[in-house]
């Protein structure tokens, strides 16, 4: 347990790469960066979704609810990024 305790930060990727070797680690810190990766592009569209609909409400300005050629809505993506 003190072994375990003194670990770095991912620590089971340090768990994993003394148990099965690098490719344990590498697995983990993978995982960790694809993991990070879907919740930043989450919280990005959950932003823009939201003035998105507010504008479509007329609750926001209308300039908000325009979106591009692919039905994005470009207006809020920028403004909320």
């Amino acid at each position: 347990q003190p072994e375990l305790a003194g670990l770095q930060n991912p620590s089971l990727a340090s768990v994993l790469e003394h148990i099965v070797g690098p490719w344990g680690a590498l697995l983990i810190s993978i995982g960790l960066a694809v993991s990070l990766l879907g919740a930043l592009l989450s919280w990005a569209l959950l932003c823009a979704e939201i003035m998105f609909a507010a504008a479509k409400d007329h609750t926001m300005p209308e300039f908000l609810r325009r979106e591009n050629a692919n039905q994005v809505p470009a207006n809020a993506l920028w403004l909320t990024n």
